[in-house]
């Protein structure tokens, strides 16, 4: 029988309790006083952060990731309290998961990732890139609180539920062959979330021996689908891009590109989501009348559309079992967000001038990439990388974790600290460092936000 772990140890530290706060009231409060944290403010969600002042970026959709997260414990704690008392649901961790579950996405969103992980692809021994977990590195190696040791130190209850993905990429690999799933169990996920030099920090914070979520991450990936689905809708509709008022016209051929980006999931039912989107379709049309935002009753009326699908997401989310609760979520309400999230995909994601934008970001990243590997070849007098940049090359070259796995490799060690710097980035930031690093820029050397 496996030893119970206890969900609020800390792998690193003891700290005295100066404060009547819980062990998972203090996770939250590292994780939000964080300067990885603050950094989301300059990252992009969809389109880039300087593209619209009224659109949300990466911090603010995790502040309400945290928001809905808190919500869907409330709800079941209120519904269903003896199912609640028995399981393992804690609305803290939920909320902090929230919060750290975007902190390690580079500068410009997926195109950076996709870049990142053709890169480091080609790195000695190391996995790629992975936007979760790098997100997971953050919280456990990058972000300093103490001298003493890497990471916040958070405890194992908060580590274990910011893995929305709980395996490493050699074990997702491994089980490729096996029957996947149906798309609708929340238990399982299509990626990876941690490197192999973060095992010691996933093992520690691993509540099950195989690679399902635990509830609290369950609830957490939950409220990031709610969110996502929700407000990309309201900011994309400000901006003119999805035409709420008459989406009608447009009906078949968004359930014709649904059907190839999702149709590969195992049980995915076309005829489902079809009902969903036409529910979706008419709702819209029924209250928002005109393509302006700015009047005062498509203002009200898209607020209380928002309001109302998420208490219909907070409401499909439910407790079952007597002994050892589990986690469902009511398939049609599902296939409800799928339909919400693919008018963001047909509508906005898919277009042909964000492909053009992701191309440039994409050429950005491998130029800071490239000039950032060549000041770190070079001997410290002749070519002086950033602080910062060289803080973390002499932290993974003195991290145990990171030898044990990897080995000390230079070229794989420069390789990561690179990634790790160009993703503790603001987007505005990746842009100023590559002009200055290529000579495109004539920007002042004082008061740069780099040294």
């Amino acid at each position: 029988m496996q030893q119970q772990k206890n969900p609020q140890e800390r792998r690193h530290s003891t700290d005295d309790h100066r404060y009547s706060r819980t062990e998972f009231e203090r996770d939250r409060d590292r994780v939000l006083y964080s300067s990885a944290f603050r950094r989301l403010s300059g990252v992009t969600q969809v389109a880039a952060v300087s593209e619209q002042r009224v659109l949300h970026n990466r911090l603010t959709h995790s502040l309400k990731v945290a928001q809905i997260g808190r919500r869907l414990v409330q709800h079941v704690a209120k519904k269903q309290e003896p199912e609640f008392d028995r399981s393992t649901l804690d609305i803290d961790v939920v909320e902090t998961a929230g919060l750290v579950h975007d902190i390690g996405h580079p500068p410009f969103g997926h195109a950076a990732e996709e870049k990142l992980n053709e890169i480091l692809q080609s790195a000695p021994l190391l996995e790629g890139f992975e936007g979760n977990a790098q997100s997971f590195r953050v919280v456990t190696k990058l972000a300093r609180r103490r001298m003493s040791y890497l990471g916040l130190d958070l405890t194992r209850a908060t580590l274990d539920a910011v893995l929305k993905y709980p395996c490493t990429k050699a074990t997702k690999e491994a089980r490729r062959k096996q029957e996947a799933p149906p798309w609708t169990d929340r238990t399982k996920g299509e990626k990876w979330g941690a490197y192999r030099s973060e095992f010691g920090d996933f093992d520690f914070a691993r509540s099950h021996p195989d690679d399902s979520r635990c509830l609290n991450a369950i609830a957490m990936d939950w409220a990031d689908d709610i969110t996502y689905a929700t407000h990309d809708i309201e900011d994309y509709f400000r901006a003119g891009l999805i035409p709420l008022h008459n989406l009608e016209p447009d009906k078949q051929r968004i359930l014709k590109h649904a059907a190839k980006r999702l149709g590969k999931r195992k049980d995915f039912d076309k005829c489902a989501f079809s009902h969903q989107l036409n529910l979706v379709v008419k709702e819209f049309e029924g209250e928002i009348k005109s393509a302006c935002w700015d009047t005062r009753t498509n203002r009200v009326r898209m607020n209380e559309l928002t309001s109302q699908n998420i208490t219909k997401c907070i409401d499909a989310f439910k407790l079952t079992g007597d002994f050892a609760p589990s986690i469902r979520i009511d398939t049609e309400t599902q296939y409800r967000v799928e339909a919400l999230k693919e008018l963001t995909w047909f509508y906005v994601i898919d277009r042909p001038s964000l492909a053009v934008m992701q191309q440039g970001q994409r050429a950005i990243i491998a130029s800071l990439y490239e000039q950032l590997m060549h000041h770190l070849e070079k001997p410290r007098k002749t070519q002086s990388p950033p602080v910062q940049l060289r803080v973390i090359y002499k932290d993974i070259k003195r991290d145990n974790d990171f030898r044990d796995a990897v080995g000390g490799n230079k070229e794989t060690i420069r390789a990561r600290a690179v990634a790790d710097y160009i993703c503790l980035l603001t987007e505005a930031q990746a842009i100023d460092l590559n002009e200055r690093l290529t000579g495109r820029s004539n920007a002042s050397m004082f008061g740069t936000w780099f040294n």
